[in-house]
């Protein structure tokens, strides 16, 4: 069993992490900025249940196109192709 604490240790400042509760995000955003939230200050002991790295790709013109908003979306991509564009996020369930 891997607590929630011990996993993130070993990610870098810059990956991107979802972590899901109960079926629903409490923290999408940088590793580095979760040290802002107080939620997730309160679920560190929280024993992991699942690990997956998913990668979102969406439309650039998404808005434009009435289709569903990036998880992030004020965020630049890391990624960018002719039409689309790519981020990868850590999803963590605890």
């Amino acid at each position: 069993m891997i607590r929630l604490k011990d996993f993130l240790a070993v990610l870098h400042q810059s990956d991107r992490l979802q972590i899901i509760k109960d079926g629903k995000p409490i923290y999408t955003g940088y590793l580095a900025l979760i040290v802002h939230n107080p939620q997730i200050e309160a679920e560190m002991d929280a024993v992991i249940t699942l690990f997956r790295a998913v990668p979102e790709i969406k439309h650039k013109q998404w808005r434009e196109r009435g289709l569903m908003a990036p998880m992030e979306s004020e965020e630049m991509p890391q990624y960018a192709f002719s039409d689309l564009q790519m981020q990868l996020y850590y999803t963590i369930y605890i």
